[in-house]
């Protein structure tokens, strides 16, 4: 039996791969940067399997040139950058990250709402900056959090950590979906359905929880934003492209909204061939009413190490002719490799 090759797309440096993948030949991109498509051809041609992660796009030209690939396995919960149709035709397994996964993301989303509504950054780099010599009333004044609105967009598995987090500020939580989950849920998470324009209306702080899709592309644009408070703080844990940045940038230039904070950007969704290239400036330059982080949604080291088992579960279930746990697509069961 031929030895199976598993190819990482980026190194994993906390990881034991002979403990991981006991019997693989693993290679890994020992660089620090996403490869290019031609590079990621040649680097993984031979792979069985290939071990993406969130910057990565692998479409239908990756997939062709790769004759012995038999899984996709993901490092994240999203996989809009991965052709699952073009692997799913060549009977390819498409995987993505485990459901816990949320919990670390809606931890972040509350941090964030609480740092930017109570300006704690704009007080770190003010003390930093000051010595902070004396107190003064009117500095760094924010908002509160306790029984406020909260709207959330999406009342999925995220969704639905960041409204159970909700519930010891004794927040009113609004959601949009585009179906309503079962009453007793609602019941449980003190939940109300809203239409999108009147959870606009309404909401104090609105988080993003949905998957980034050709319907979610841009869904807070500027007439989205026309229609929130003025005093309103949007956070987007979701995926970047989901909110129009260039229009939120204007929009807090403006005094339509807020505040913005953010854990993804449009740069990071490859996919789209007119992607900024960078966080717009717009948003980078006003520090004081946006809160900008690197995508460390689970940035915290044992959920990356669980991330990286459940990857590596995948892959050795699909090369020992199994379904993975973690498949997006359904293809025929295959031979054992491994």
């Amino acid at each position: 039996m031929e030895k199976a090759v598993v190819y990482y797309t980026h190194k994993l440096p906390y990881v034991s791969f002979e403990q991981l993948l006991p019997g693989a030949d693993v290679v890994e991109n020992e660089s620090r940067k996403t490869l290019t498509k031609g590079e990621l051809i040649r680097s993984a041609k031979d792979a069985h399997a290939i071990c993406w992660f969130v910057p990565d796009v692998i479409d239908e030209e990756v997939i062709a040139s790769c004759p012995n690939l038999r899984i996709l396995a993901g490092f994240g919960r999203g996989y809009d950058n991965i052709d699952v149709r073009a692997a799913t035709l060549r009977n390819i397994w498409v995987t993505a990250g485990p459901d816990t996964m949320v919990d670390p993301v809606a931890d972040l989303t509350w941090g964030l709402i609480i740092a930017t509504a109570r300006r704690i950054s704009v007080g770190d780099r003010y003390v930093r900056a000051t010595k902070l010599s004396v107190w003064h009333p009117t500095r760094c004044l924010g908002v509160q959090v306790f029984k406020k609105n909260l709207g959330i967009i999406g009342m999925g598995k995220l969704g639905r950590a960041i409204a159970r987090r909700s519930i010891g500020f004794e927040m009113n939580v609004f959601y949009t979906d585009t179906s309503p989950i079962s009453l007793d849920l609602e019941r449980e998470l003190k939940l109300k359905r809203l239409p999108l324009d009147e959870l606009l209306r309404e909401s104090d702080f609105i988080c993003i929880a949905t998957p980034l899709t050709e319907s979610t592309y841009h869904q807070i644009s500027a007439r989205e934003l026309s229609l929130m408070k003025p005093t309103a703080i949007l956070i987007n844990t979701a995926r970047g492209s989901e909110v129009d940045e260039s229009s939120i940038a204007d929009a807090l230039n403006r005094g339509i909204i807020a505040g913005y904070a953010a854990d993804v950007f449009e740069m990071e969704d490859k996919q789209y061939i007119n992607r900024p290239s960078q966080v717009a400036v717009g948003l980078v330059n006003q520090a004081d009413n946006t809160l900008l982080t690197p995508h460390i949604s689970t940035a915290v080291k044992d959920m990356r190490i669980e991330i990286a088992s459940y990857q590596a579960m995948n892959v050795i279930q699909a090369l020992k002719g199994e379904r993975p746990i973690g498949a997006v697509n359904a293809i025929p069961l295959q031979n054992a490799i491994l």
